[in-house]
């Protein structure tokens, strides 16, 4: 069994190899309040699945009249930005909404940040 090469420390001019112990990985964080817990494998599948039916077309495309199959479960308040990762905070979308969607998401962040 080959193992993998260890990477570079992401840091700018840091000549370690990951994993780094002078600057370790700080694991991902919302924005606004306490840390979410998020839903992961076959809990996020019945989710999913469970999302699909009670929503069999793409919620923004229905807006419009368009009927589109859904493929991404997505967080209408992003987990970021303080949404909660259950049923409540939750939409089906395609996926060309969704990237739309994010895009949205994400100029507004770079927005807030400057």
């Amino acid at each position: 069994m080959a193992v993998a090469p260890r990477r570079p420390c992401s840091q700018p001019s840091c000549s370690q190899l990951q994993p780094c112990t002078r600057h370790p990985v700080v694991a991902w964080r919302p924005r606004y309040g306490p840390p979410v817990c998020r839903v992961r494998g076959r809990k996020l599948q019945q989710l999913r699945r469970a999302l699909f039916l009670r929503q069999p077309w793409c919620q923004l495309c229905l807006e419009q009249g368009n009927y589109t199959t859904p493929t991404i479960r997505d967080h209408i308040v992003p987990l970021a930005e303080g949404g909660r990762d259950d049923a409540t905070n939750e939409q089906a979308l395609c996926q060309p909404c969704s990237d739309a969607k994010t895009r949205t998401e994400s100029a507004r962040g770079l927005k807030a940040s400057r």
